[in-house]
């Protein structure tokens, strides 16, 4: 029987929280799923496309902040005078990386609204309504991590739901008279800043916040995001490198039936919320013994393979069934399906590699990364006919698992460096 010591660990936090998070993901599927239906190829391609930019800058703002802040968290996560000061110097730091994630980030937007044949005065205002969701990033996280260290993920989870609920009942009240991309957006921001609110006062009593920028903690936090900056900012575009191209090359079809197949990537946000919220935590709090890290590191290894090939297999043999949610314009994209998923199930298993890392404050040198996804993605535009929805699909999969592979690999490199205790 294949356990280890961190899974006896984490086994009654999974337990108990699973099940809360399997409702929480069902409430976001439907809310994806009801949008889906709700909007025309037009709207939901627009929202397709700024959905993916939220994601682009909140990953740029952070710029590898909040997972350093977990690694550094996690030496004095008992101290809550330490653990506020950490907050605070990370938060200071976010907010100027807001400006570089703007800069970066809207001119781009606009560009695709505009070869999508998006009006110039709604493009301004999807961008507008991007802004509540931005600002409302820029803490969320950072807020769950002294959450996440006292292992308080019920807490989480009830906000977590409470933000769900709510959205899905806003959307449902407005979108049978306004079925428009921007409404969607303006709600979703604003169900989040409440969200925050609601964070901000749980960890009351986990830190204590005095707004010290810590100068020590400042120029650690200052180094890592330096090393990471450069890779992050080249994978928030090679990551969505599916959008990118259909944006460019594709038209509202193609991109609205992108976006659609790709809500099925939201089944496995259960994974990931519990993955950063019980093991990446868990992981950044074992000591330096390389037996030990590389056991556990094995253990979810394998625990991913098996799970991802039985999922991958699920959906190859049902995929009639799960077009059905989509709606009638979609029930010709089987094989799109099954290649959808195959990506995001490599890109998730890429990203919790990665997180395994950050986490014990680990980070490649950038240039490395970019160079393996340079060849990576010349490899595969020049492989697989990205015309085509198929095509994107299958060059996004291969990408994402030449990613895996590297964060992976690095992981275990740098395992094999420590020494035994």
């Amino acid at each position: 029987m294949f356990r280890t010591a961190l899974l006896r660990r984490i086994t009654p936090l999974l337990g108990q929280s699973f099940i809360f998070q399997i409702i929480i993901q069902l409430i976001n599927l439907t809310t994806g799923f009801f949008v889906v239906r709700m909007l025309n190829y037009k709207e939901y391609a627009c929202y397709t496309i700024a959905n993916t930019f939220i994601g682009m800058m909140t990953v740029i703002s952070d710029g590898g902040i909040t997972s350093n802040v977990m690694a550094q968290g996690g030496k004095v996560w008992k101290d809550k005078i330490a653990l506020g000061n950490i907050f605070s110097t990370a938060y200071d730091l976010r907010k100027r990386m807001a400006l570089l994630s703007l800069m970066i980030s809207l001119p781009v937007l606009f560009v695709l609204l505009q070869k999508q044949n998006i009006s110039l005065y709604y493009s301004l205002l999807v961008i507008i309504c991007l802004i509540p969701i931005f600002f409302s990033s820029l803490s969320d996280n950072l807020l769950q991590v002294p959450l996440k260290l006292h292992k308080q993920i019920f807490v989480i989870q009830k906000n977590a739901l409470l933000v769900s609920a709510v959205r899905l009942l806003l959307l449902v009240l407005i979108l049978f008279v306004f079925p428009l991309a921007s409404i969607i957006l303006l709600i979703t921001g604003l169900t989040r800043i409440y969200g925050n609110t609601q964070f901000r006062n749980f960890t009351k009593d986990l830190i204590t916040l005095n707004h010290v920028i810590d100068p020590d903690v400042r120029k650690i936090l200052l180094k890592q995001m330096y090393r990471l900056l450069p890779g992050t900012i080249y994978y928030c575009f090679s990551g969505q490198i599916a959008i990118w191209l259909m944006s460019f090359l594709g038209n509202n079809t193609s991109v609205a039936s992108l976006g659609a197949i790709g809500r099925f990537s939201l089944m496995f946000s259960v994974f990931t919320i519990l993955f950063g919220s019980v093991i990446t935590p868990q992981f950044s709090k074992i000591n330096d013994d390389q037996y030990l890290l590389r056991k556990q590191f094995l253990s979810v290894q394998l625990w991913m393979l098996l799970g991802g090939t039985f999922i991958f297999f699920i959906f190859y043999l049902f995929s009639d069934y799960f077009l059905l949610l989509l709606g009638p314009s979609y029930q010709q994209l089987n094989k799109e399906l099954c290649w959808s998923i195959a990506a995001s199930l490599l890109g998730i298993s890429a990203g919790f590699s990665f997180s395994l890392f950050t986490a014990r404050g680990w980070s490649m040198f950038p240039i490395i990364p970019i160079l393996v996804n340079i060849v990576s993605l010349i490899a595969g535009i020049s492989f697989f006919q990205i015309q085509t929805l198929t095509g994107v699909l299958m060059m996004n999969a291969f990408v994402n698992l030449i990613q895996y592979a590297m964060n992976t690999l690095f992981c275990f490199y740098k395992i094999q460096k420590i020494n035994h205790l």
